[in-house]
C-alpha cells in the first residue's frame, strides 16, 4: 500500500471534472428544454425536472468516461 498523505490522485480529479460536466450539461438542457405538452411552461432551474429532459448524446459522451474514471480511481487506491 502506498502512502498518499496530502495528495489528490489525478483520477479523482477526472471523476470530479466529468461529474461536473455531466450534471452541468443536464442542468443547462433542463433550463432550455420546453415540454411538448406545455410549450408555454418555464420550469426554471428546478432540479426535480432534471430527469424529465430527454436523452442526449452528451449523456454518453460525459457519462461513459465518468464511469471509467470512477472504476480506475477506485482500483488505483
Amino acid at each position: 500500500m502506498r502512502e498518499t498523505t496530502g495528495t489528490i490522485d489525478g483520477w479523482w480529479v477526472a471523476v470530479v471534472v466529468y461529474a461536473l460536466l455531466l450534471v452541468g450539461q443536464r442542468l443547462w438542457r433542463a433550463r432550455r428544454w420546453v415540454p411538448p405538452e406545455w410549450p408555454d411552461a418555464d420550469y426554471g432551474w428546478k432540479v426535480t425536472h432534471l430527469f424529465w429532459v430527454p436523452f442526449h448524446v452528451l449523456d454518453v459522451v460525459f457519462g461513459v468516461p465518468l464511469l471509467f474514471a470512477v472504476l480506475i480511481a477506485y482500483f488505483a487506491i
